[in-house]
């Protein structure tokens, strides 16, 4: 079976970290055949949805000393060709945000696979309408309090009743641009300047929750069942849990209140085809649902023996092969 990984230059992934990388392991180890291709790479013609790929061969990290290493050629990729995107294939759209226009006009190509009969995960049309930092209001009990708005004179109202409070952009991944405001400080005012572009973009504005000392919860959820955790505790002085920054991880286990959150979420993550995620998770409150590339992967399986990866792999093929079974779970979530 074929898996085409639109992901970004192969040069540019980490082998120890991303979890791109870990699930193109996963697919070659279960015998897959693995293809990449860049965003840019797909195409619609006459005959149907079509990727200039190269097929690629994957020299396995190994976890030595507490963490994945992988030699500097930890991958070799033969020409590049176009193939035909039909029933069966099964494309995996992993390219790092920010979810800007060229992100978006590859989700209207995918489109077109997903009419062809092609699995693509996650669904394109669940990736236009999933704003990563947003998702979690559809469950608003479960998210911080939180605002949304480019205004000041909102930000300083809020900034009020949380102080202290942490403004992040929308389209952005890995803690970039991500900021904490305190009402005292007094850079405060050019800080919400920056933040929104002088008043003319929009940010997420959420209460600081003082949890975040304990760390910050990366679940993987897979057809909205968890399947692995970590726990990722931000580097002093820096707040971020996010391990682009500097963050540790470490092991965790799912308590009762994170279980919730995963129920709470399966339906709503059904409906917009969004089989892979990861959550994030503080303190017991959802603060953001990552559907575009969520890493932490290769982290879960820094801790066990388990592989979260194949059980990944071993989902979408069989879900490739029964594409039927998936629509049908998403209209059946979109009605309850």
């Amino acid at each position: 079976m074929r898996f085409l990984f639109v992901v970004d230059p192969l040069a540019g992934l980490l082998p120890g970290h991303d979890t791109s990388v870990a699930l193109m392991e996963a697919a070659q180890r279960l015998g897959m055949d693995v293809w990449v291709a860049g965003a840019a790479d797909l195409t619609i013609a006459r005959k149907g949805v079509a990727a200039w790929a190269q097929p690629v061969r994957i020299v396995p990290a190994e976890r030595q000393q507490g963490r994945w290493t992988a030699p500097v050629d930890w991958w070799r990729a033969g020409e590049q060709e176009r193939i035909d995107l039909s029933a069966g294939d099964a494309v995996l759209m992993r390219v790092d945000p920010p979810v800007n226009s060229d992100y978006l006009r590859t989700t209207f190509v995918l489109d077109a696979a997903v009419r062809e009969g092609a699995l693509v995960v996650n669904d394109p049309r669940g990736l236009r309408e999933a704003n990563e930092k947003l998702l979690s209001l559809a469950v608003p009990d479960l998210a911080p309090e939180t605002i949304v708005t480019a205004h000041a004179h909102d930000i300083r109202e809020a900034l009020e009743r949380w102080d202290p409070g942490v403004a992040k952009p929308l389209e952005e991944m890995g803690g970039r641009g991500v900021v904490m405001l305190r009402k005292h400080d007094p850079g405060v005012t050019a800080l919400i300047d920056l933040v929104t572009r002088r008043g003319t973009r929009q940010v997420v504005f959420q209460e600081y929750l003082a949890a975040v000392a304990e760390g910050d919860k990366r679940i993987f959820l897979l057809d909205g069942e968890p399947i692995g955790a970590i726990n990722r505790r931000a580097s002093h002085p820096d707040f971020r849990c996010n391990l682009a920054v500097g963050a540790v991880s470490e092991e965790t286990v799912l308590d009762a209140s994170d279980l919730e959150i995963c129920r709470r979420l399966r339906p709503v993550l059904r409906r917009l085809g969004l089989a892979l995620v990861g959550i994030d998770v503080i303190g017991g409150r959802l603060t953001e649902v990552n559907v575009t590339s969520p890493t932490g992967l290769r982290e879960i399986e820094l801790f066990s023996d388990d592989r979260p990866s194949d059980r990944v792999i071993g989902w979408i093929a069989n879900a490739a092969a029964a594409p039927e079974v998936v629509r049908k779970r998403s209209q059946q979530s979109l009605i309850s």
